[in-house]
């Protein structure tokens, strides 16, 4: 994985070993604006036996690879974009339940 500065030009690179990363989407830490404070999330795919992996990477640090990884049941393909929405609210602030579907 590669994480470019567009304002600097510089790079950083974590190796990622037997998987296939896909496309990172950032979610912020509440009540922060910064790309600096949050998650990157993701799907991978393990090449070594086809098993999909999602994966929750520090923003601030994403070399130290991730601080989360949940087995995905079913096979996620390679190539997979991404597409997040902000979360709904219940009455009272809490988040409401989200169904993902791929």
């Amino acid at each position: 994985m590669r994480r470019y500065d567009t304002e600097t030009g510089s790079s950083r690179v974590r190796e990622a070993g037997d998987l296939s990363v896909g496309e990172p989407v950032f979610a912020p830490e509440p009540g922060r604006d910064s790309e600096e404070h949050g998650h990157r999330l993701t799907f991978a795919t393990d090449r070594t036996d086809g098993a999909s992996w999602f994966l929750v990477i520090p923003a601030e640090d994403p070399a130290a690879g991730p601080v989360a990884r949940a087995r995905i049941p079913l096979r996620v393909p390679l190539g997979l974009h991404g597409c997040w929405l902000p979360a709904e609210r219940e009455p009272g602030g809490r988040p409401r339940p989200v169904t993902f579907l791929w």
